[in-house]
C-alpha cells in the first residue's frame, strides 16, 4: 500500500568538496530546466499520492472497522469500500505518473551530463589526458554521473515527498486524539540522536567505497588495454593478483559500508517497533479508561494510530538519510564539474582566421618546448620546409622527431618560439580548418571497432567505396583485405583486434592518404612493416608524395633515402641536415646510424645519444 516507507542505501561519496554547495546546486539546476512540464507533473502526482496515502489510513480504522464492521453497517461497508477503491485507484495512477516522470527526467539528466562532459572531453587537450587517469575519467562519467540522477531526481523528489507526509500525518495524529500523538513522538529524539551517531559512519565508509570502486575501474581499463603486453610476457598471474588486491580493497569497503547501514537500518526498525509498542501500550490504557470512547471507536483509533505511526517514522527515517545521499551526490557532481571547468589548454584564439587551402609551407622559429616546462625536449628548433618538399626526420629514440609533428599538429604549443603555416602562425589559425588539410600516420596506430570500410572512411566521410579502395590500392592494402572473410566489409575489434601490426598500419595510411591532404605526416608509419610490405609502400610513396608537403619520420633508413632532405635530431636539437648521399659523405650520426641497420652492428659500433660511440 502507499503508506510503506522506502528504505535504500546511501550512494557512494568521494573526497572531501571544495565547491560551495550552493554553486553545485546551481550548475545542476540548469540541466532540469528543459524538464519543467516533466517537474510540475511530478511534484502534483506527489502532492495526490501523499493527500490519498494519508485519507487510506482514516479510512481503514475510523470508518470502514470503526463505523461498519463493528457496528455492522453492510450497505455502508459497501459504499466506504468502493470510496476506498476509488481512492486507491487514484494513488495508482498518480504514482505511475510520479514513476515515469521520475524516470524520465533521471534518465534525460544523465543523458546531458554525459553528452556534455563527453563532448568536452573531446575539446581538452593532449596535455590533460597525458595527466589523468583513463579509468577514472570513466568512472566519472558513469558512476558518478548515476550518484546524481539518482540524488537529484527520485532522492529530492522523496524528500519533498516525505516532507509533506510527515506534515499531513502528524496533522491528523493530533487531529484524532493529542495524547497518543504526543506519546508517539517521544522516540524522535532517539532516532535524531542515532542518526547523528552513524553520520560520520556513513560519511568515512562511502568515501571509501567511491575511491576504491574507481581504482577497480582503472585497473580494468588499464589490464584490458595492455592484455597483449600481459600474455606476451606471461604476467597473467601478477595481472591477476594486481586486480585481486584493489577488488579485495573495493570489496572490503563495500563491506564496510554494508555493516554500517546494516547496523543502522534494523537499530531505526527498532526504534520504530518500540514507537508502536508505546501507543499500543498507551492507547490500551487509554481505552480501558473509556478514554477513547465507545470500544468501536477506541479499536478504529488504535487502528489508525498504528498505521499512522508507521507513515510517521517513514519519512523520519529517509530523511536522516536523505544527508548522506545528497552528500554523496554532490560531491559526485563536483568530480564532473572539475572535467568541465578544465580550460582546454590548446584552443582558437579569439582572432583565430580560417586558412585557405595550404601550399605546404612550414617554418619553426627558434621552438623550444617540453612536456614539463622545465625539463625541455626541443631546444631552439628552426628549419624551413618549401611547399611540396619531401622532409624526413631521423635520430635516436626520444630525440624528439614526434615531439616536432605534435607541435605542427598544434596537440601541443611551445613554450618559446612560433610556427608558421604559409606565413601563418599556427597560433592564429582555427584549428579545424588546419587539420582538415593534414593527412596524419601516428606511430601508435589506432582503428575503431567496425568495419575495414569504414575506418578507412574515417579520413573522409563522404567518400565513397570506390575511393577508399582506391586509396588501400595506392598503399598495398587491397590485397589483404580483399583476401579476408568479407573483404572490406569484415569487422574488426577495438584497436584492430585480428589484424597485424603492418596491416592496421597500411589501413591507418590509407585514412590518411584518403583525405588527399596538403601536408602528409607519417610518425614511424613503416616501423612494423614486413619487407615485402615496405617495399610496396615505397613504391607507393613515389606517387602518394608527389604534390604535397611531406614529413616522414622513420627509423627504417631505407625508406627515407628518397627525403629531399633529412633532418638528423639528437637531444631535441638538429645536428645535420642534407641529402641522403650528403649525410653518408659527412660521417656523421646519419652514417653511423645507417651503418648499423645495414652492418652487423659490434661492440665498437654501437651508437649512443648525442652521437657518441663507444
Amino acid at each position: 500500500m502507499g503508506w510503506r516507507f522506502h528504505h535504500r542505501p546511501p550512494l557512494e561519496k568521494t573526497a572531501e568538496r571544495r565547491m560551495p554547495t550552493r554553486v553545485i546546486f546551481t550548475r545542476l539546476l540548469k540541466y532540469l530546466s528543459p524538464y519543467k512540464g516533466w517537474i510540475a507533473a511530478v511534484i502534483l502526482s506527489v502532492i495526490i499520492t501523499s493527500i490519498t496515502d494519508i485519507a487510506s489510513p482514516y479510512i481503514l480504522g475510523r470508518e470502514i472497522v470503526s463505523r461498519y464492521i463493528l457496528r455492522g453497517d453492510l450497505e455502508g461497508l459497501k459504499t466506504i469500500i468502493v470510496v476506498f477503491i476509488g481512492i486507491q485507484a487514484t494513488n495508482w495512477i498518480a504514482n505511475t505518473i510520479r514513476m515515469y516522470g521520475l524516470g524520465k527526467i533521471g534518465q534525460s539528466l544523465l543523458f546531458r551530463i554525459r553528452e556534455k562532459v563527453f563532448a568536452h572531453l573531446q575539446e581538452l587537450s593532449f596535455s590533460f589526458f597525458d595527466r589523468s587517469d583513463t579509468g577514472d575519467l570513466i568512472s566519472r562519467v558513469t558512476n558518478d554521473t548515476d550518484a546524481i540522477g539518482e540524488a537529484f531526481t527520485s532522492g529530492l523528489i522523496q524528500v519533498a515527498s516525505d516532507i509533506l507526509i510527515l506534515f499531513m500525518t502528524v496533522a491528523v495524529m493530533f487531529s484524532i486524539n493529542v495524547q497518543l500523538s504526543l506519546v508517539s513522538m517521544i522516540i524522535v529524539p532517539m532516532i535524531v540522536a542515532i542518526a547523528i551517531i552513524f553520520h560520520s559512519k556513513f560519511r568515512v565508509a562511502y568515501q571509501m567505497q567511491r575511491t576504491r570502486i574507481s581504482n577497480v575501474t582503472s585497473k580494468l581499463q588499464e589490464t584490458i588495454s595492455g592484455i597483449r603486453e600481459i600474455q606476451s610476457f606471461t604476467r597473467e598471474k601478477d595481472a591477476m593478483k594486481e586486480f585481486k588486491n584493489v577488488n579485495l580493497e573495493n570489496f572490503q569497503a563495500n563491506l564496510r559500508a554494508t555493516k554500517v547501514w546494516g547496523t543502522f537500518f534494523p537499530t531505526i526498525q527498532l526504534m520504530q517497533s518500540i514507537g508502536m509498542g508505546i501507543v499500543v501500550l498507551y492507547g490500551g490504557w487509554l481505552s480501558l479508561n473509556g478514554a477513547l470512547g465507545p470500544i468501536e471507536d477506541a479499536i478504529g483509533t488504535l487502528i489508525t494510530f498504528m498505521f499512522y505511526v508507521g507513515m510517521f517514522f517513514g519519512p523520519i527515517f529517509d530523511l536522516t538519510n536523505f544527508y548522506n545521499t545528497i552528500q554523496s551526490a554532490l560531491a559526485a557532481a563536483e568530480r564532473i564539474f572539475e572535467i568541465l571547468d578544465v580550460e582546454p589548454e590548446i584552443k582558437d584564439s579569439k582572432d583565430a582566421v580560417e586558412i585557405p587551402k595550404i601550399r605546404g609551407e612550414i617554418k619553426f622559429e627558434n621552438v623550444t618546448f617540453g612536456y614539463d616546462p622545465k625539463r625541455p625536449v626541443l631546444h631552439n628548433i628552426s628549419f624551413h620546409i618549401k611547399p611540396k618538399e619531401t622532409v624526413a626526420l631521423v635520430g635516436p629514440t626520444g630525440a624528439g622527431k614526434s615531439t616536432i609533428i605534435k607541435l605542427l599538429c598544434r596537440f601541443y604549443d611551445p613554450q618559446k618560439g612560433q610556427i608558421l603555416i604559409d606565413g601563418y602562425n599556427i597560433k592564429k589559425i582555427k584549428r579545424n580548418s588546419f587539420r582538415k588539410q593534414l593527412g596524419i600516420v601516428l606511430q601508435e596506430t589506432f582503428l575503431f571497432s567496425g568495419t575495414i570500410m569504414d575506418n578507412i572512411r574515417y579520413g573522409r566521410l563522404d567518400a565513397s567505396d570506390e575511393m577508399v579502395m582506391a586509396a588501400a590500392k595506392l598503399v598495398g592494402a587491397h590485397e589483404f583485405i580483399e583476401r579476408l572473410p568479407d573483404g572490406y566489409n569484415t569487422k574488426i575489434g577495438e584497436g584492430g583486434a585480428g589484424l597485424s601490426v603492418g596491416q592496421k598500419q597500411l589501413i591507418s595510411f590509407a585514412r590518411a592518404l584518403l583525405r588527399n591532404p596538403a601536408i602528409l605526416i607519417l610518425d614511424e608509419a613503416t616501423s612494423s612493416i614486413d619487407p615485402y610490405t615496405d617495399l610496396l609502400i615505397r613504391k607507393a610513396m613515389k606517387l602518394l608524395l608527389k604534390d604535397r608537403t611531406s614529413i616522414i619520420i622513420a627509423h627504417r633508413l631505407s625508406t627515407v633515402r628518397d627525403a629531399d632532405r633529412i633532418f638528423v635530431i639528437d637531444d631535441g636539437r638538429i645536428i645535420e641536415e642534407g641529402t641522403h648521399e650528403d649525410l653518408l659523405r659527412k660521417g656523421g650520426l646519419y652514417s653511423r646510424l645507417y651503418e648499423m641497420q645495414f652492418r652487423e652492428p659490434t661492440a665498437e659500433t654501437i651508437t649512443f645519444s648525442h652521437g657518441k660511440q663507444k
